[in-house]
């Protein structure tokens, strides 16, 4: 499975999926700032009850668009301490994970999926074994 890499333009806050050759934001054309000191993969994993629509990814509360049904996704980032919740429609219920980057631990492998409960489902994100990411 090949992640897609998501990034964040510092310019015109638009969030795309890029390619990490390409030099530009798909939007504003202006040149990409992508930080290289680290990686938070995303992975979310199949279900039957998603499959009609995506999860709403927010990194430190900004968004950061959507994660589709057994998608795998690459985020650059800098060294830091990172919050990662998911949320979609009305449902806001997650269980966050908050993940730090350091160049002894450069990459956060995570996922996430819907937990169903009695009432109201919510969403989990943890951490995930890499190998099960086949990257």
């Amino acid at each position: 499975m090949s992640a897609k890499t998501r990034f964040k333009c510092s310019c015109c806050g638009e969030v795309n999926n890029v390619n990490p050759a390409n030099q530009s934001c798909p939007k504003c054309k202006k040149p990409l700032d992508m930080p290289n000191e680290g990686r938070i993969y995303i992975y979310r994993q199949g279900s039957p009850y998603g499959i009609a629509s995506g999860f709403g990814l927010y990194i430190n509360d900004a968004p950061y668009g959507y994660i589709g049904n057994k998608e795998l996704l690459c985020i650059p980032v800098k060294f830091g301490t990172y919050n990662i919740h998911a949320a979609a429609g009305m449902s806001r219920r997650c269980h966050d994970l908050q993940v730090t980057i350091t160049p002894e631990q450069p990459v956060a492998y995570t996922k996430v999926y819907i937990k169903a409960g009695f009432w109201t489902n919510s969403f989990v994100v943890e951490h995930v074994d890499p190998k099960l990411l086949d990257l």
